[in-house]
């Protein structure tokens, strides 16, 4: 999680788009969710049961999103759009879910909060994805907080995995940001799908396992199919509505023939822009002042 730092340092200095309203809110309720997490249900889960569960979740998500980027020309936002109060309440409530899962397996906020703008609010993944690396790192810093001066939890071990993964985060993390930057949303969409079926695949190679177990997997899988079913027909009806209110807004109506009849190019910097004047008109300036006599007043002459 220290790399989320790292990256995080290198989105504000290189100005990459981010969901503020996701940040803020969802940062809110991820700090609630984070404590409450480490103090109550944390330490009631062993180990396999915190794997499995996390990697099945995520699993759905990711397969829910492939069936919503089936569709090639859907439309999506730098931001949220339309931002209302409701639209508050939700990033909080998913801010507090995920730092209930970051409490339990590490990660969880910077997830739920992608699948949510992704999903149901319709969020480009160019933006969602910077934006879900800033919640994890600042989630990261609660947590480690919550973990050494309140629970005082930390090992000495986790020091150590610290200094192992320094000189590798500090190279990684900017080129990751970088390279990340000029993807088109589909590759970082595909990469999800991709990290979230091995991590599937590779908890059930690894993973000592059950058949309880196994069968609450099978269980969270299927539950996950429909929770995120529902979100992504909830942000098609989002969706339906925004067109519905952009078409009921008042259009302006442009004369196409007299707008190119007096459009020209301008050239600047190297680009090239179209600009419009309004026709050209001869001025008798003797009508407009007195010390000078009107050409149509020599004419009578």
């Amino acid at each position: 999680d220290w790399s989320s730092d790292v990256c995080s340092s290198d989105l504000f200095w290189m100005r990459v788009q981010l969901e503020w309203h996701s940040i803020i809110y969802c940062s809110i309720g991820g700090l609630i969710g984070m404590a409450l997490g480490l103090e109550f249900i944390d330490p009631n889960l062993t180990p396999p049961q915190k794997k499995m569960g996390f990697v099945c979740v995520w699993f759905s998500f990711a397969f829910a999103l492939f069936l919503l980027n089936r569709y090639q020309k859907r439309k999506t936002f730098k931001i949220i759009p339309d931002f209302k109060f409701w639209k508050m309440v939700v990033l909080f409530l998913t801010g507090f879910i995920g730092g209930i899962f970051s409490a339990i397996a590490g990660s969880g906020v910077d997830i739920c909060s992608f699948s949510i703008l992704t999903l149901l609010f319709r969020v480009s993944e160019k933006t969602a994805t910077p934006t879900s690396v800033v919640l994890m790192a600042g989630n990261t810093v609660v947590g480690f907080y919550w973990r050494q001066v309140i629970q005082q939890a930390v090992s000495a071990d986790a020091y150590y995995y610290l200094a192992v993964c320094v000189p590798i985060v500090v190279l990684g993390a900017p080129f990751g940001s970088v390279i990340g930057s000029h993807f088109h949303r589909q590759v970082l969409a595909g990469l999800i799908y991709v990290l979230d079926t091995v991590a599937l695949v590779s908890a059930y190679a690894i993973v000592p396992l059950t058949k309880a177990l196994i069968g609450a997997s099978v269980g969270i899988i299927a539950f996950g199919f429909i929770f995120f079913g529902i979100i992504t027909y909830a942000g098609h009806k989002l969706m339906e509505s925004i067109e519905d209110e952009k078409e009921q807004l008042p259009k302006t109506k442009w004369d196409t023939s007299e707008q190119k009849k007096n459009e020209i190019e301008v050239t600047a910097n190297g680009n090239m822009y179209h600009m419009y004047e309004k026709p050209s008109r001869d001025i008798d300036l003797g009508q407009m002042n007195n010390g000078y006599i009107s050409t149509h007043t020599l004419n009578k002459m």
